[in-house]
């Protein structure tokens, strides 16, 4: 995935990633400053980044989304103590998404090595993600296809 050149976004000023966010098959890394530990947040994209943030800020701006990710219910506990804080996002490392002949997806393990070796103390990831399925092979199943015969 090294050396790939990534089309840049629109509006590069307003771009969390440097005009980088339509980037695909990355897992990212939201850093959340604030008065107090700044804390981080371990997540992955198969899609280009730039729909997954857009969800993420659908789940920072609307109360009903706030339970969506441990990230969202961290905005949300400083929202409500009135917390001034700061999002920071990055590309950690670009991987593959599941191959159905390898039956391996790099990216959820990826994904997976990146929160166990972020700090314990600063990371908002709760230990069930570590041992979560790959959702990415769903769409290799056989139930997923319409039958075209008749």
């Amino acid at each position: 995935m090294e050396g790939i050149l990534l089309p840049n976004c629109r509006n590069k000023d307003a771009c969390p990633l440097d005009g980088k966010c339509l980037a695909t098959e990355t897992v990212y890394k939201a850093e959340v400053s604030g008065p107090e530990t700044p804390k981080t947040y371990i997540g992955l994209t198969e899609p280009p980044f730039n729909t997954r943030y857009s969800n993420h800020l659908q789940s920072f701006r609307h109360e009903k989304y706030a339970h969506s990710t441990e990230l969202s219910k961290h905005i949300w506990d400083l929202k409500r103590h009135d917390v001034p804080h700061d999002i920071r996002w990055s590309i950690a490392k670009r991987a593959r998404a599941y191959n159905n002949e390898t039956k391996r997806c790099d990216l959820c393990l990826t994904e997976k090595l990146y929160i166990m070796k972020a700090d314990r103390q600063s990371r908002l990831n709760k230990r069930p993600e570590l041992v979560s399925k790959c959702r990415h092979e769903n769409k290799y199943y056989l139930s997923n296809f319409k039958e075209e015969f008749t």
